[in-house]
Formats: C-alpha cells, sequence, structure tokens
C-alpha cells in the first residue's frame, strides 16, 4: 500500500495543468494573470505568451464578486458564471470556481477552474422555448385541459377548461375532480390500469359548473408517466357539447314532426287498401290486385318505418313515455309466437318455445315489452335459413329475468357484434342486406329495455346463429 501511494504521489507530482481537461488560470494577488492553460486558452482563442501578464480584468470584463474576499484571506471559495471575452470579441459562457493559494498564511494567488457552459445554456434556452410553445399550445387549445395525478387531484387546467366548469385556476389546482363531477359519473372514471393499456377511453358525461349549472361534455383520458419520475399522470380533454346537443335537439324535433305528419297519410293508405281488399262488391283483376298487393307491402314497410322513427325521436327528445307494471313475459311470448308462426313456416323455420312454470312476473312496460319481443323474434326469422328454428328461453340472474331468443340463421362476425345496437347501422353482409331494414329495431329495443331497468347483449358466431338475450328486474 505504501508503494501504491507514494507512485500516486509522483504521479500526481508529474501531472502537468495542460492534462486537465478544465480551464485553469492563476493569477496573482493583484488580478494579473500568471498561468493558462491548453483548455483555458482553447475557449478563449489565445495563446499562452499573449494572455500571461494580462490583468483579470481583460478577459474578465467585470471582476467576480467574493474574490476580494479571497484576496483578504476571509474567503475560501468563489463560485460564479461569467461572459469571458475571446479573440476578435467574442464571448464564452464560462462557469468558475475561484480559490486563494496561501503561502505562510497570506494569498499569494488566486486558482480559477472552470469549463464552457454554452452548450449547457444553449440546451437550457431550447429546453425552455420548447416548454414554453407546449405550455402556449395547452394554454390556446380549443379543448379544455385538466392533468391530474393518480388521486385525481388537479394539477393543471388551461384557459378553455376553465371557462367550461366555470372555475377559476387557482379555484381547481389542488382540488380533486369531484368539485365538477356528478357524483354518479365519479363511480364510471377509468382506472389508471385500463389506460395504461393505451386504449382509447373517451365519455359522454356532464359536468357540474360552478353556478351549478350542467354542461355536457366529451371526455378523452390518456394516462402519462411525469417529467420528475414521480408516478403517472391523466391528462383528461374536455370538449364542450352544448352546441350539438342543442343542434340534435332541432334535429329530434325535426324528426319527431316529420315522421308524425307522414303517420297520418300512410295511415290512410293503409286503410284504403284494406277497405279495397275486403270490400266484397269490387271485383278486382288478378293483375290489378298484385300490384295493389305490393302496394300494401311497400305501405306496411313505410308504416313501419315511420313507427320506428317516430319512437327514436320519442326518446332522444324526452318525450317517450314508459309506464313499468309487473308483467307475465310468458303470456307475451305466447301470444307472440303464436301470431308470429305463420310467418315462420312461410320461411321453413320452426319456433319452439315452452313456458316455464312458475316463472316470476317483471317490471316492464305492456307495449313496449311486445315491441322488444317482437323485434326480436322478427329478426330471428327473418335472418334464419329454410329448415332453421328459433328458441325462446328463460333464466334467474341476480334478481334480473333473462330472456334468450336463440335462433340457427346467418350469424355475425365479431365486428358487426360490436356495431349491433347503433342507430342506422346495417351490416354490409349480403345476406343481411338482401332483407329489408333500417337499421332502427335493435337500437330502439336497447333504449327500450335500458328505460325499463334491464340490458341487452347478443352473441353470435357467423354461419351458426346469434342469441339475443335482455334482462328485466323483477317484481316484487
Amino acid at each position: 500500500m505504501a508503494d501504491e501511494a507514494k507512485a500516486a504521489k509522483e504521479e500526481a507530482k508529474s501531472l502537468r495543468a495542460d492534462d486537465i481537461p478544465e480551464a485553469i488560470l492563476v493569477t496573482d494577488a493583484r488580478h494579473k494573470i500568471k498561468l493558462a492553460n491548453a483548455a483555458a486558452l482553447t475557449y478563449l482563442n489565445y495563446k499562452s505568451e499573449e494572455v500571461v501578464g494580462w490583468p483579470l480584468e481583460k478577459i474578465f470584463p467585470e471582476l467576480p464578486t467574493g474574490l476580494s474576499t479571497l484576496i483578504s484571506g476571509r474567503g475560501k471559495l468563489v463560485e460564479f458564471t461569467i461572459k469571458a471575452k475571446m479573440r476578435g470579441g467574442r464571448r464564452a459562457i464560462l462557469e468558475f470556481m475561484a480559490a486563494p493559494v496561501k503561502r505562510r498564511g497570506r494569498v499569494v494567488a488566486v486558482l480559477y477552474i472552470g469549463r464552457d457552459v454554452r452548450v449547457h445554456s444553449l440546451l437550457e434556452t431550447e429546453v425552455k422555448k420548447a416548454r414554453n410553445y407546449f405550455r402556449s399550445i395547452v394554454e390556446n387549445s380549443p379543448y379544455g385541459i385538466c392533468v391530474t395525478d393518480a388521486s385525481r387531484t388537479v394539477m393543471m387546467s388551461n384557459k378553455a377548461a376553465e371557462e367550461i366548469l366555470g372555475y377559476g385556476r387557482e379555484e381547481l389546482l389542488g382540488k380533486r375532480v369531484s368539485l365538477y363531477y356528478r357524483e354518479e359519473d365519479l363511480a364510471e372514471l377509468p382506472d389508471l390500469a385500463a389506460l395504461k393499456q393505451g386504449k382509447r377511453l373517451v365519455k359522454q358525461l356532464h359536468f357540474r359548473r360552478k353556478d351549478g349549472a350542467e354542461v355536457p361534455v366529451k371526455v378523452s383520458y390518456a394516462v402519462v408517466g411525469d417529467l420528475e419520475g414521480n408516478g403517472d399522470v391523466v391528462i383528461e380533454s374536455y370538449s364542450d357539447q352544448s352546441d350539438r346537443e342543442r343542434v340534435d335537439q332541432l334535429k329530434n324535433e325535426f324528426v319527431f314532426v316529420a315522421a308524425h305528419e307522414l303517420r297520418n297519410p300512410v295511415t290512410a293508405i293503409r286503410l284504403l287498401l284494406d277497405i279495397i281488399f275486403e270490400d266484397k262488391r269490387l271485383l278486382l283483376d288478378p293483375l290489378l290486385r298484385g300490384y295493389l298487393a305490393k302496394v300494401q307491402e311497400a305501405n306496411e314497410r313505410l308504416l313501419r318505418l315511420v313507427d320506428d322513427l317516430l319512437e327514436v325521436s320519442r326518446s332522444e327528445a324526452g318525450r317517450l313515455k314508459i309506464e313499468v307494471a309487473p308483467q307475465p313475459i310468458s303470456e307475451h311470448v305466447v301470444n307472440l309466437v303464436s301470431e308470429m308462426r305463420p310467418t315462420a313456416v312461410s320461411k321453413g323455420v320452426t319456433l319452439h318455445y315452452a313456458a316455464a312454470p312458475g316463472l316470476p312476473l317483471v317490471m316492464a312496460d305492456p307495449n313496449k315489452l311486445k315491441e322488444v319481443l317482437t323485434n326480436l323474434l322478427a329478426n330471428a326469422i327473418k335472418y334464419n335459413v329454410t329448415g332453421g328454428s328459433v328458441t325462446v328461453t328463460h333464466e334467474l340472474q341476480d334478481g334480473m329475468l333473462v330472456t334468450h331468443v336463440s335462433d340457427t340463421g346467418i350469424g355475425m362476425t365479431a365486428e358487426d357484434q360490436s356495431k349491433l345496437f347503433s342507430k342506422f347501422w346495417r351490416s354490409e353482409d349480403l345476406a343481411v342486406r338482401a332483407q329489408a331494414g333500417t337499421g332502427l329495431g335493435l337500437f330502439i329495443v336497447k333504449e327500450l329495455i335500458e328505460r325499463m331497468g334491464g340490458r341487452v347483449w347478443a352473441t353470435s358466431q357467423r354461419g351458426k346463429g346469434s342469441v339475443f338475450s335482455f334482462s328485466l328486474p323483477m317484481a316484487k
């Protein structure tokens, strides 16, 4: 060990100032430069013979504060950043530490060790510009933006978010999102685990403003790691849907009025055609009778479309009246199976239903329940195959009565199932397109079932049939 220490000491003695990569300057007590190493000369773009003997002020335009305490022996170390003069008048940004050199208790020189911080300074400037640019984009975004931590406490908000919510920035920062979320929506907030999977989560909500009013918003969620590495933050983007909601309201009003006005002439045509076919005094030519039958068929389709439009517009305009009461669902199914059997037979489809004894009553609107069952049975027959079958069954699940309408028909792809209950949507499958339809039936089924306190879903396999299921609360 002693040999190693001796070798290290000898190596240190042989070390020259030019071997050190940091800039080194040595001045006497009167600030005259006595030594400048190669790194310092490179930074300043001078030669050694030019610099040695110069007053320090020739390189440092202003002597750093605190040098006088070093010279007097009262100070031990001074740190400073300075724009040193280079050849040609340019400046180099240097960061220095200055320390006194003493002999016999008296300061005889000052040692400066420094480095060029121009690159560091440029990087800091660029980062600062990028941050300011980002902040400017966020602040002037037309969408409201709030950044929250994992506990859903607001860390940042922009001007648009404050306008949507009616709260000032100082009122939002440090507060939980429960300040403006409705209680029923808080339970449906996406968790971080779901967001970390990269799923795009969008919700249609109503926020509670500071003045108590509710504003419709579309909220998008994303999660990112914060810049300090202290965990994850959630970015919530808000889009005010007030104008869109007003337009939708006007559209629904228009559809409702238009469908209501259309129903009168369509119903009149239906009645007139019924009279023509039933009046024994009229002797209709077989060809004319065939034409009138086609008119009657088209009129029935138009009437169903008008009725569907009325149902949708009533629902979306808040005019849909549903009065639930205890209902014997098995009686409804028995009656409808009997009514629809001729249609099924004409398509070569068999209907199966065996009412289970002691089946509980369900809470439902009788007319709406019939509409739901009619739609599901009609679809099961329509999209079936010759020789196929339709079966209706029930089961109890968690206080709900679940009804399944199963068929052995054409089935659906997974992609089609994801869009199944959307308004006006119809599959591009040729077998589906071959059948008349509006794309409203299943949308209406979903609306009616959910308004009666249940839910509806479907499972299917292409070429192997489908099962449409809905639940309704049991009567107490």
